[in-house]
């Protein structure tokens, strides 16, 4: 059957429908039942997972710091801060800066290779476009 047929027969099944729910008490009555029945237990269930902590599923926790702000203090100071997380916070800080697009990271299990990765990644991507920024370099009589 084809989409075009699919539709008149529905069109004419709509039509039907509402036809009796206007002229006939007793159907619109069992429609309305149907209806609010399934509202009732739409709005129950919504309500039980609104108390409840939702499943975030197989994502992450979010992480403790962020390696951009603690490298503008400087190397050393990204590098003591990320020593203070376990093994989890550090991978928790990768996943949440997409620092790990092939997912290899996440399987490593030494501390100071963790460490070295987020502490490289920040530096990497702290740098872009430094090439487009005027260091004052340029000669002042240029822009006169």
């Amino acid at each position: 059957m084809d989409r075009k047929n699919v539709l008149a027969l529905w069109k004419k099944v709509s039509t039907c429908i509402a036809d009796e729910i206007t002229n006939n008490d007793e159907f619109a009555n069992r429609m309305g039942l149907i209806f609010e029945a399934n509202l009732v237990t739409t709005d129950s269930s919504d309500n039980e997972t609104a108390d409840t902590k939702p499943k975030r599923g197989k994502r992450r926790e979010p992480a403790k710091v962020n390696p951009f702000v603690l490298l503008e203090r400087g190397a050393d100071f990204l590098m003591t801060a990320l020593e203070a997380l376990n093994i989890e916070e550090l991978k928790d800080v990768i996943a949440e800066n997409g620092m790990d697009t092939a997912k290899l990271a996440m399987k490593w299990k030494d501390r100071n290779r963790l460490i070295n990765h987020i502490v490289e990644t920040t530096r990497r991507r702290s740098s872009r476009g430094d090439a487009f920024w005027n260091t004052g370099s340029e000669n002042s009589t240029d822009s006169e």
